[in-house]
């Protein structure tokens, strides 16, 4: 019997010893993820400051070195144009080109590659399903002449015209500045369109077919409207200006680093995905203007204004009264 309550005394003894010591779970749950976290926050906050101190302490000194500086802002991508970019951010959403993979300043080749990743994919549940002899080699074909679709479009905008003058891709591009364009149709039906200064992508250009049941509506007003949670909230209207190379109507919308134009042509709607830093550059690096192949030439046109010259009215009156004179010499 008194073994039995000397151990049921120890027992207890034991639990309460492991009630006192054991750390609360309330107390380390708050430690966690609120004193660690605050106390981590001003470590964070307290090395900013002593590294602004040494930063501000080598300014002083004089010492221009820049490499550190420079090296931390080009980790993020485009090192000081990306820093601008961001500066210029007024709270709009970052937009992804698509497919995954596409970016501003890509080549035309290296986008052809991209495209040939996603059409192998596209073909392959057909392939699936394709008995092998004729049909695969059908596939075979088309598979080709899709992969080679944008690389054989490409048209240059040099010293030359080019029928695109008559489309309504005109004044999406200038002559004689290093620019270039291809295009391909995707798989929804939509024509895409791809500009580039000096083989660097800076603008792609969808042209989508509006109509009842489409997922952007059967009117330009009803995409508009489905476009604007997308891109971040209304966008802004800007009429047509065709003397400043805007042939249609549009609304705009701005990140940090693109400029989305929705386009109105009509039974067309065409969204236009733009390097905001291209776009603000555009004046600078289009510096060569093409002269008009339809305009009249100079001299010609100085020509026809003498031959269009109005008479004038004195030497006119004096004609009128010499040949008055002479009718009345005649009548004597």
């Amino acid at each position: 019997m008194r073994l039995k309550l000397r151990a049921v005394f120890a027992a207890s003894t034991l639990v309460s010893i492991t009630m006192i010591y054991a750390p609360a779970a309330r107390a380390d749950k708050g430690d966690r993820f609120g004193g660690s976290e605050e106390s981590g926050r001003k470590s964070a906050e307290k090395s900013e400051r002593d590294k602004g101190d040494r930063d501000k302490g080598d300014r002083d000194k004089g010492d221009h070195d820049k490499g550190g500086k420079d090296a931390k802002a080009s980790k993020g991508g485009k090192d000081k144009d990306a820093k601008d970019g961001k500066d210029k951010d007024k709270g709009g959403k970052r937009i992804a080109l698509s497919p995954e993979g596409l970016k501003f300043d890509m080549g035309i080749e290296a986008i052809a590659k991209l495209y040939d990743k996603v059409f192998d994919t596209e073909f392959l549940p057909l392939y699936k399903k394709a008995s092998p002899g004729p049909e695969t080699d059908a596939l075979d074909a088309e598979l080709k002449q899709k992969k080679a679709e944008l690389r054989r479009s490409k048209v240059d905008f040099g010293q030359t015209p080019t029928g695109v003058d008559q489309t309504p891709l005109k004044g999406e591009y200038s002559y004689a500045n290093g620019e270039s364009m291809g295009r391909m149709t995707l798989k929804s039906g939509t024509e895409r369109y791809f500009f580039f200064f000096g083989d660097k992508l800076w603008k792609v250009y969808d042209a989508h077919k509006l109509r009842k049941g489409s997922p952007l509506g059967e009117t330009y007003d009803e995409a508009v409207k489905k476009l604007g949670p997308r891109f971040g909230g209304p966008g802004k209207k800007s009429p047509a200006k065709p003397d400043a190379g805007q042939s249609f109507d549009e609304v705009q919308w701005q990140t940090s680093d693109m400029v989305i134009r929705a386009i109105d042509r009509g039974d067309v709607l065409a969204v236009v995905y733009v390097d905001r830093d291209v776009q603000e550059r555009l004046p600078s690096m289009r510096k060569n203007k093409m002269k008009d192949q339809h305009s009249m030439d100079p001299d010609v046109a100085n020509a026809l204004k003498k031959n269009d010259a109005p008479a004038d009215p004195k030497k006119d009156d004096k004609g009128k009264k010499d040949d008055k004179k002479k009718d009345e010499k005649g009548k004597k």
